[in-house]
């Protein structure tokens, strides 16, 4: 009897043990949704330019996950800003802080100044997760400055590419771009797209930051301006108005605040017709791309329309080969029908042929009675 409760305790002692094991997994799992985090924010900014590469200018533009299929993308806008000739071209691998996992990042669309990089296989767990973007340069272009580079030193000037070693040309460029959980965007219908889907949607991005702009200069930069106007010519006015009740030497002091105050008032003038200016191209610019998106989606809707076109004719082709087929049944059953008909006739005509036969001998018989 002692056995079966001792081993009664012992059981529901494991039970316990397992429940508290798996709650308490749980809650590690689960912890980002609702437990609250106090540790430093460590994401690169968004809409900002990244330094970092001697060639090139970055800047983050989105980030999202689908936990679902553990796949992250990260959308770059990226600038040609140094002198090379031939613009780079870049590698990239992701990891998390403080892990030596590397995880597999592939660029899946690039544009004139877009690209789109593709994270895969990273767990919903992650915490802090970085994007290495390495530059590469064009490797004659490497040489060509590290010839000069040894004539300027006053170096063999007979030096040919083959002699120059790989090791000698400078390490590529690196930068880590930094993702947090806290700032990367949830997507659940996140997938790799075609090329025309990324264009249409880098397109209806840049409309949208073009649009914000042109918003944030005329509700809140020309108005900036136009109120300091205002303020300096009221400052302007009051010193006029205090020259009467000063001396010689404080006037010419005042004078001097007035011109100043004219120059700053110039100076916010010229600062609004830049900003007028600056709207003008921003609608240039949003008139081109919503150009180019229209341009987008009506060759997809011929594409569509082609399809459908392609689909009419074949269908067009079966009505016509099974048309004829038709007809010659119908031709057939015709003749068919005429046949019959015309065998009833004639049945008909021969049996009325006959019964006059059988009167005239029927008439035979009483005239010999």
């Amino acid at each position: 009897m002692k056995n079966k409760l001792n081993r009664g305790r012992e059981n529901k002692l494991y039970i316990s043990l397992l429940l508290v094991a798996g709650l308490a997994f749980g809650v590690f799992l689960t912890s980002k949704t609702w437990m609250y985090d106090d540790s430093v924010i460590a994401q690169t900014a968004f809409n900002e330019s990244i330094g970092g590469l001697s060639q090139t200018t970055l800047t983050l533009r989105d980030w999202e996950y689908n936990p679902k299929n553990e796949l992250m993308e990260v959308t770059l806008e990226r600038h040609h800003t140094g002198t090379d000739a031939v613009e780079p071209t870049f590698s990239f691998y992701a990891k998390e802080q403080n892990e030596s996992q590397k995880y597999n990042a592939e660029l899946v669309y690039q544009s004139d100044n877009n690209m789109v990089v593709q994270i895969e296989d990273v767990p919903e767990s992650f915490q802090v997760i970085g994007l290495f973007v390495t530059e590469h340069r064009d490797q004659n272009i490497l040489k060509q400055a590290y010839k000069k580079q040894l004539e300027n030193k006053g170096g063999e000037t007979t030096v040919t590419d083959q002699d120059i070693k790989e090791s000698e040309l400078p390490e590529p460029e690196e930068v880590i771009i930094v993702g947090d959980y806290r700032k990367i965007d949830t997507n659940q219908s996140l997938v790799t797209k075609t090329d025309k889907g990324y264009k249409k949607e880098n397109i209806i991005a840049d409309m949208e930051r073009t649009k914000q702009e042109i918003t944030s200069i005329i509700e809140e930069d020309i108005p900036f301006q136009e109120e300091l106007i205002t303020t300096l010519k009221k400052e302007k006015e009051s010193l006029k108005q205090n020259m009467a009740f000063e001396t010689n030497e404080e006037q010419t002091d005042t004078e001097r605040e007035i011109e100043q105050k004219d120059k700053a008032i110039e100076d916010a003038k010229g600062e609004i017709e830049k900003l007028k200016k600056r709207v003008k191209d921003l609608r240039d610019k949003y008139q081109n791309r919503e150009e180019k998106l229209n341009t987008l989606t009506q060759n997809k809707d011929d594409k569509q329309q082609q399809d459908n076109d392609k689909s009419d004719t074949k269908s067009t082709k079966k009505d016509q080969q099974a048309a004829p087929k038709n007809n010659q049944d119908k031709s057939n059953n015709g003749s068919k029908n005429s046949d019959e008909k015309n065998s009833k006739d004639s049945k008909k005509s021969s049996n009325d042929e006959k019964k006059p036969d059988k009167k005239k001998k029927d008439k035979a018989k009483k005239d010999e009675k």
